[in-house]
């Protein structure tokens, strides 16, 4: 009997041990799956950015260009509305002579949707539009995105902030 007491409080020391060791292990493959999902997440948001930034960087044509900026700054502050869509139709006819209007906005707006902010746009179309665009040109461009920004009521500081960075860019004097 006296033997037995030493023997159950070894095995009662094992059994410990056992299930703090179990334990462990199992917080130490918490902790790996939950840095490999914070990897994932990381790598994924990086791949999301380029992947968003080959859309905009696909673009060759400034008329393109033009209406996904014009609908990227329209957007600034929530969806575009009926007056926005309209004044764009308009212009994109009269305007930026564009063949096939409801395709071109469609894709403007898919394309607007990977942009986070306008003045981005504007800085990566900037050489696009200064090689192909004469200054009249520029001229109509920043009247066009300022009247979809301005076809419900005055424009928002967000939209008047980028409407000013692309006349900076295209070097238009007020």
């Amino acid at each position: 009997m006296h033997i037995l007491l030493p023997l159950l409080g070894v095995l009662a020391g094992f059994g410990y041990w056992y299930f703090v060791l179990k334990n462990a292990g199992k917080a130490a493959g918490e902790i790996a799956d939950a840095a490999g999902r914070a990897r994932g997440a990381y790598k994924r948001n990086q791949f999301r950015k380029k992947a968003d930034a080959s859309v905009i960087d696909a673009i060759d044509d400034p008329r393109t260009a033009a209406v996904v900026m014009a609908v990227a700054v329209g957007e600034a502050e929530g969806p575009l509305s009926a007056r926005q869509d309209a004044v764009l139709l308009a212009a994109r006819a009269s305007v930026l002579g564009v063949d096939k209007p409801d395709e071109e906005l469609t894709f403007a707006k898919w394309a607007a949707a990977h942009v986070v902010d306008p003045n981005n746009l504007s800085l990566r179309f900037t050489r696009l539009w200064t090689g192909a665009l004469a200054m009249n040109e520029r001229r109509d461009l920043v009247d066009l995105v300022h009247a979809v920004a301005t076809a419900d009521g005055a424009p928002s500081v967000i939209q008047e902030e980028a409407i000013q960075r692309l006349r900076t860019r295209l070097a238009i004097t007020a």
